[in-house]
């Protein structure tokens, strides 16, 4: 039998197609490197401000009890962050003023976009922009995201839409989908290729082969697994409920902007961030509840979302309805803090350790129409930068500094974004 030599042998291989299908599947970084995960980013806006005495908490940074308006987290509150005292400067105290501010500090993009296009570059979505009546009445254009050169991104309210696009949609014209490149074996596609080669090679190349494909295998099953053997990218339990928006349905407002299935979207689209995160499409997120001066009802409350908002003094009734709406918004945030933790990365950690995520509003006393005392969370660990289980008062200082410190969270150095007056920097203590 003729020997391949060492040239001949790497030729063999180039010649076995193996370069093509490793450059065209969306590769999880993750499961290339045991132990490590990369780190994620979810920015979540509720809207119309708070109450800030009925919001933030008391005590001290380690034994503190939550507010009325924040109670639902009290069982996730080891995973928090609470802040307060954080302003945001520059521009108008509006809601327009504040919810084209609140992630982009008055610079050219907002920091969910900015840190997709630095942390995302090599994953199908760069970042996703998911609303839950987002686009609903006055909503269109009053965004949380935007481009480089301050373009509103349009949130997608719609998560059957959001799924087809990430998990089934086509990745370009002509091309596959992408399900079916993730699902795709390297092996199985160049078998035909690997076994004339293996019949022209000596014993040692031989076994060098069966080596090399032995370990691509065992590779690319961990990136269908998602980065670990436990499986955790898996898509089958989207929509569980069955939610569908029937074909022709024209009615106005659309099925997906109901305010009874309100709640149904919110958790479709949470699913859809945990799910994309296992899977590794992407690796920020962010998801808009509503909009600024918000006309939302939930549960049967007989006012609008943002006609609470002015609610004269916190004692009143409409005060009472704003702080069950408030306390609505924080069940739903609980949900997403729950399903990422119910998940385990490639490093042995949940999705929500290896994570942190930003809630936050347009305005700080909803009242008053102020940017002040902000009402703002985190949650996550951001792979071990953020201690969490903490409430933390910064006396007045500057929210950019906040975003600095996400960033800084999520290893992209930066030392301001957006406006500077205040000082550059994270916020001290935080990381």
């Amino acid at each position: 039998m003729m020997k391949a030599n060492r040239r001949q042998f790497v030729k063999g291989l180039a010649g076995a197609a193996l370069a093509a299908p490793l450059a065209s599947i969306p590769w999880s970084r993750s499961a290339f490197a045991a132990g490590t995960a990369a780190k994620r980013a979810v920015f979540v806006y509720i809207p119309d401000g708070a109450i800030p005495e009925l919001f933030h908490p008391s005590g001290s940074e380690t034994n503190f009890t939550l507010a009325p308006m924040t109670s639902p987290l009290e069982r996730v509150k080891q995973h928090c962050v609470f802040t307060r005292g954080l302003t945001m400067y520059e521009g108008g105290s509006t809601h327009e003023g504040g919810v084209a501010k609140v992630l982009t500090g008055n610079s050219d993009s907002s920091l969910d976009y900015f840190l997709g296009q630095r942390v995302g570059a090599d994953l199908p979505f760069k970042s996703l922009h998911l609303g839950v009546g987002a686009n609903f009445q006055n909503g269109a254009g009053n965004v949380v995201s935007y481009s480089s050169g301050k373009i509103p991104i349009t949130m997608n309210d719609n998560p059957l839409n959001a799924f087809e696009n990430i998990f089934a949609g086509s990745a370009g014209p002509g091309d596959e989908t992408l399900a079916n490149r993730r699902k795709r074996s390297i092996l199985d596609a160049v078998m035909g290729d690997l076994t004339r080669l293996n019949a022209r090679l000596g014993a040692n190349e031989r076994e060098k082969l069966e080596k090399h494909t032995a370990s691509v295998r065992e590779v690319e099953q961990r990136i269908l697994d998602g980065g670990n053997s436990g499986g955790v990218c898996t898509t089958g339990s989207f929509n569980s409920g069955g939610f569908t928006v029937p074909e022709g349905y024209h009615g106005y407002p659309p099925k997906i902007h109901l305010e009874e299935h309100f709640e149904t979207i919110g958790k479709l689209q949470m699913d859809l961030i945990t799910q994309s995160f296992a899977c590794d499409m992407t690796r920020v997120a962010t998801l808009m509840w509503s909009h600024p001066v918000s006309p939302t009802r939930v549960r049967n409350i007989d006012q609008g979302h943002h006609d609470t908002s002015h609610y004269g003094n916190r004692d009143s009734a409409t005060a009472q309805k704003f702080v069950k709406y408030k306390q609505y918004f924080m069940e739903q945030f609980r949900y997403l803090i729950e399903s990422l933790d119910s998940r385990t990365d490639s490093d042995g950690n949940s999705l929500l350790y290896n994570s942190v995520i930003f809630l936050c509003s347009e305005l700080g006393d909803s009242n008053d129409h102020d940017h002040k005392d902000m009402p703002f969370i985190l949650a996550g660990n951001a792979g071990g930068a953020l201690q969490t289980g903490r409430y933390l008062d910064f006396d007045g200082d500057a929210h950019s500094k906040l975003l600095v410190s996400i960033a800084n969270m999520m290893d992209v150095s930066i030392d301001s974004y957006g406006y500077t007056g205040h000082g550059r920097g994270g916020l001290p203590g935080l990381i």
